[in-house]
């Protein structure tokens, strides 16, 4: 390990592990106002730290910051982690012990979190780094003198269980959400031990999808997975979530819910599947067969006793993209895909197709896409054609049984020239293979200096905006734009960016009256269901969170452009020209008034067990942020 700096690769991969999870929590609970940080610089900077980020517990949060003569001690404080740059910070805030932190990322801190113990005689390989915080918090306010040990905190789950107590969450609610935070950790660890391959510009698409070794930037649970009795659960390297298996099953027609021509573009399933077992796949008169995810198959059968469970020798290899329930089928499809139904957890949602989304996806590809003021040369929907999903009045047993069939443009980009790489995949490292240890953007693309980066990025900021923009500016509709969502399309031959694909329409936004307006079509939903958007403000805030707050800040900091400002600059320039000064859009985003915006609350959300319905409390609106010298 180099003696002037602790970078993250150099931990062995269980401690890797455990420190990005615990980042995450910890970035969660300070932009969401959960806890209170301060900001305190360093009297020296070992390690290459230059401040501290002080996490307070969550009773002492509540307490008036101006209480100086009233100092915070040891046991008023969550946790302290030495940051490599300096974060984000309020614009209102008042502690005068330091800055109150608005915007924590993990990008800002380095790999460490410590914490004071009770415990004499601690292992503490960081006394140089240690002893610099404690000096430093010797100003008024503090006083953590006694005889506790500053050491490193090596685990999240402490820091979980820590919080929770401290704000008073129910023990069940404690335990349940440890677990998920066990289940991140093992199967980050994992990952790092079993990286997948460097990814080349030549690969198909399903490689790009496959090569993802962290994921969500800021979700605690972002390596969380689940799998929900009957199914048994799985230990990392025991089963392939991506490399895995289609079944068949059959149901009478009047326990299911099928939009549009369903049966006749699974065909092609079945017909694979007839071939693969060498007989025919014998369909009982009025039953339909429905193509489901082999882990799954302990759901069917445990909550649709009248289904038929076709036998194994009939199924077909499927590929996983990103998200796992999303499949290719290469042996049957090759314009479409699948997405499944699947009882798994990932992040803090369950991978189950709801009634609602079922219903409105095909309806929504055929009645509001055509319609969609958007540049059809620079962006393309993956319509969702058909659905099929059970009939069963409680949603949450149907929800297991459900399937829909979209279109796969990735599987023929080839033959139009191009290179469609799914947008998280650009911004991760830690592939096996040479050149595994840089940002897949910056090796693939050639963005050795800081010219070309700006350059890179001035053009992909463009397209997006002029991709994703007009439907928000002219529909108010908002769609859910985020890396995992977003596949960009690449010239085959140049490596330009040519536009890209969107798919999924679980996190849209739509306001109703504005998409009525605009095209005349009134959106065809199922009561209840999360995309309806109250006002124009709820599509706004739906839309800076997928593209600013998680698309284009972890872009922009991945290639460098964050503390100095200049991607932020790059971000502006593009809004004030894609969107008219008269537009409620432009005050809402950019009025310099704007200090902070509506942020999604991934931890608040999880306290509730919302994952459909989205919390929201305020974030710094980075779209304002000028660098690190200007905050």
């Amino acid at each position: 390990m180099p003696s002037n700096t602790i970078e993250f690769p150099d931990l062995p991969p269980a401690q890797r592990a455990a420190f990005g999870t615990a980042a995450r929590l910890l970035s969660c609970l300070v932009t969401e106002s959960l806890v209170r940080a301060i900001y305190v610089e360093l009297t020296y900077a070992p390690l290459g730290a230059t401040g501290i980020a002080v996490c307070l517990l969550g009773d002492i949060s509540a307490r008036s910051p101006q209480q100086v003569d009233d100092p915070y001690n040891v046991n008023n404080i969550l946790a302290i982690i030495p940051l490599r740059h300096t974060p984000v910070f309020k614009h209102d805030g008042t502690d005068p012990r330091g800055k109150e932190i608005g915007l924590l990322d993990p990008m800002d801190m380095l790999p460490l979190v410590f914490g004071f113990v009770n415990e004499a005689g601690v292992l503490n390989e960081y006394l140089g780094l240690t002893a610099s915080i404690v000096k430093s918090l010797g100003a008024p306010g503090w006083n953590i003198a006694g005889e506790t040990t500053l050491a490193p905190i090596h685990s999240p789950l402490l820091l979980w269980e820590a919080f929770g107590r401290s704000i008073k969450l129910q023990g069940d609610v404690i335990e349940d959400i440890k677990a998920e935070f066990e289940a991140s950790v093992l199967w980050q660890q994992h990952s790092f031990e079993n990286p997948p391959s460097t990814p080349k510009f030549s690969d198909p698409s399903i490689v790009w999808e496959q090569s993802i070794v962290e994921g969500h930037p800021t979700h605690p649970m972002h390596k969380t997975r689940m799998l929900l009795p009957p199914i048994q659960d799985i230990i990392p390297g025991s089963y392939d979530l991506y490399h895995t298996t289609l079944r068949f099953v059959a149901f009478p027609r009047e326990s299911l819910k099928i939009t549009y021509d369903f049966e006749r573009l699974t065909t092609p399933l079945r017909e694979a599947a007839t071939a693969t077992a060498g007989k025919e796949l014998v369909v009982p008169e009025d039953f339909v067969i429905v193509p489901v995810h082999e882990l799954q198959i302990a759901h069917i059968e445990a909550k649709f006793p009248e289904a038929i469970i076709i036998g194994p020798e009939f199924c077909l290899p499927i590929l996983g993209q990103q998200s796992i329930r999303s499949v290719v089928v290469p042996n049957a499809y090759h314009e479409l895909s699948l997405k499944l139904g699947v009882g798994i957890k990932l992040t803090s949602a369950v991978r189950t197709i709801s009634p609602p989304s079922a219903y409105l996806g095909p309806r929504f590809s055929a009645q509001v896409v055509p319609a969609l003021t958007m540049d059809r040369n620079i962006v393309t929907v993956a319509r969702e054609l058909a659905s099929v999903v059970h009939a069963h009045p409680n949603p949450d047993v149907a929800k297991h049984c459900a399937a829909i069939v979209r279109e796969a443009h990735e599987n023929t980009s080839e033959e139009h020239g191009e290179r469609l790489i799914v947008c998280t995949s650009l911004v991760e490292k830690g592939h096996a293979g040479e050149g595994g240890h840089e940002y897949t953007v910056i090796r693939v693309f050639g963005l050795d200096t800081e010219a070309k980066r700006v350059d890179w990025l001035d053009k992909f900021v463009k397209l997006f905006f002029d991709a994703f923009l007009p439907p928000v500016l002219h529909n108010g509709v908002a769609f859910e734009c985020h890396p995992q969502n977003c596949v960009a399309r690449f010239d085959l031959q140049t490596k330009n960016l040519k536009g890209f694909i969107i798919r999924d329409f679980g996190g849209l936004r739509v306001h109703r009256a504005s998409l009525k307006a605009s095209t005349g079509v009134e959106l065809d939903f199922l009561e209840g269901h999360s995309i309806i958007a109250e006002d124009l403000d709820d599509v706004y805030a739906r839309m800076y969170h997928t593209v600013i707050h998680n698309h284009l800040q972890q872009l922009i900091r991945v290639l460098g452009l964050h503390y100095n400002g200049k991607g932020w600059a790059i971000v502006r320039k593009h809004l004030r020209a894609s969107i008219p000064e008269e537009h409620a859009l432009y005050a809402s985003w950019l009025s310099p008034d704007r200090k902070t915006f509506p942020g999604k609350c991934f931890m608040r959300m999880r306290f509730q067990g919302m994952y459909r319905f989205h919390l929201h409390a305020p974030f710094p609106n980075l779209i304002l942020y000028e660098g690190i010298e200007a905050n």
